[in-house]
């Protein structure tokens, strides 16, 4: 309800309160993303398990990997779960709250992944587990949780999710590297790759978000993305580094565009990395440590100028005709690589939604997951807008790479940055700024409100001079 007084010929609105409490379908759809997020960590550990007992020595991946009675039980709960949240979402989402012409786009989006279904599956096919391959119609339709991340108030939730993703992961990192044996890079890939790979999304989220001043969490928003670089020296992975480099230059471009000073912070970590280096080679050289580390580097300097990409590109070129790629070989297709008929697609994201989907794939992923980011960047948005955009920029650079789009857990919070990007719900702040009809800006303190009594009495000091202005 709102009140209005009236006060010569300037009334003051007093708006009630809005409430701040749930409704049953937001607990709901926040009641199964947690339940499914844990579904996917029991996945993903017992997944990781598996490639970490079955690898071969020759291998950097187990080719005939045994998964677990556990892991299908936790896969096939956490595709429910977080299907059905996203669902939920779609349904109640209020569309004038989402970017304009999202929904059409989206629509376009599932139509394209159903075309790719429609030209890859048999029917006996569609009735079997095939359905849930990392190369059919299901890590598309994922991109419904992209609805939950649109809400503002659900964010609640996905923050702390994003915080324990971080610190569960460097946690396994740090154990994972205390575990290493002989420091190959086929140890390393298999007791640090699929958790370096989750790792990445939330850490970024964390270096990239404006924390308040002088907060813990500000001092300690790099822990996470340190340990995944100590993590990538032992897996001896090149994308990692270029990822890491990709990191810096849009965490510069994010603080610019906040207009927070940077000159200090890089010349103190500029002097921090050198005072490090020079500790380690004057006061742990000869320690045993330090020389495992020592010949890691030298064996992932010695691959960095490998030539892994042009190969696999050439024979793919050969083997498919431009053509097939106008719209795509369909899901569960296969190429010719070295005379073996291969179905892993390539080592190029992008590439690969061509290879499966075809253009209608790749323009509609594009415009659905990517472009929102750009508008954010592009435009003036809040800050939680600001660090959503800069997750979803990164994972547009990693999908020139062996990026791709799964139902697993290292994909989820790129499609909760996703929704940020494609809200439109305004702040607080910056509504109240447009009904007094001035620029938004973000301030460091608290204005309180002026007491009632206050008021009362100023209205009755203008009405005593009403009353006694001369005719």
């Amino acid at each position: 309800m709102t009140a209005k007084l009236a006060l010569t010929e300037y009334p003051i609105e007093m708006c009630a309160l809005r409430s701040t409490r749930r409704t049953a379908q937001e607990r709901l759809i926040l009641t199964l993303v947690l339940l499914g997020m844990v579904a996917s960590l029991v996945a993903c550990i017992s997944y990781e398990q598996a490639t970490k007992y079955q690898q071969k020595p020759d291998e950097l991946i187990p080719s005939n990997l045994v998964r677990s009675q556990l892991y299908y039980v936790a896969h096939a709960t956490e595709i429910i779960l977080l299907v059905s949240a996203g669902l939920a979402a779609l349904i109640f989402t209020n569309w004038q709250s989402i970017e304009r012409g999202y929904l059409l786009r989206f629509v376009l989006f599932l139509g394209a992944a159903l075309l790719m279904t429609a030209r890859g599956y048999s029917f006996s096919e569609l009735l079997s587990t095939k359905l849930v391959d990392w190369s059919g119609p299901l890590p598309f339709f994922i991109s419904v949780l992209a609805f939950i991340g649109a809400r503002r108030r659900n964010w609640t939730l996905l923050g702390p999710i994003m915080v324990i993703l971080a610190v569960l992961f460097s946690a396994l990192t740090l154990v994972g590297m205390a575990g290493l044996r002989t420091f190959t890079r086929q140890e390393g890939v298999a007791n640090l790759g699929l958790i370096l790979d989750v790792l990445y999304w939330p850490a970024s989220w964390i270096a990239l978000k404006d924390h308040p001043q002088d907060s813990l969490a500000r001092r300690l928003r790099f822990g996470p993305i340190v340990v995944y670089s100590g993590g990538s020296l032992f897996t001896q992975t090149r994308l990692n580094f270029v990822m890491l480099f990709a990191l810096v230059v849009v965490y510069a471009y994010l603080q610019h565009r906040r207009k927070i000073p940077q000159a200090t912070a890089w010349i103190f970590g500029l002097v921090l990395v050198l005072w490090m280096v020079l500790f380690t080679n004057v006061f742990l050289e000869d320690t045993r440590a330090f020389q495992k580390v020592e010949s890691v580097a030298a064996a992932f300097s010695s691959r960095l100028t490998e030539d892994t990409r042009t190969g696999q590109v050439l024979s793919f070129s050969q083997s498919v005709e431009p053509y097939e790629l106008v719209l795509g070989r369909g899901s569960l297709a296969t190429w010719n690589w070295g005379g073996v008929a291969y179905r892993g697609g390539t080592d190029i994201g992008y590439l690969t939604m061509l290879f499966y989907g075809g253009v209608p794939l790749l323009v509609t992923y594009v415009a659905t997951h990517l472009k929102p980011c750009l508008s954010v960047l592009r435009k003036n948005r809040t800050n939680w807008q600001l660090t959503a955009a800069g997750v979803v920029l990164l994972w547009g650079i990693r999908l020139f790479s062996s990026g791709y789009p799964s139902a697993e857990v290292n994909y989820y919070p790129i499609l909760f940055c996703v929704g940020a990007c494609i809200s439109r719900e305004p702040s607080q702040q910056a509504h109240s700024s447009q009904l007094r009809g001035k620029p938004y800006r973000r301030v460091s303190r608290v204005i309180r409100p002026t007491p009632l009594e206050g008021v009362l009495q100023s209205a009755s000091y203008s009405a005593h001079l009403e009353a006694i202005k001369p005719e």
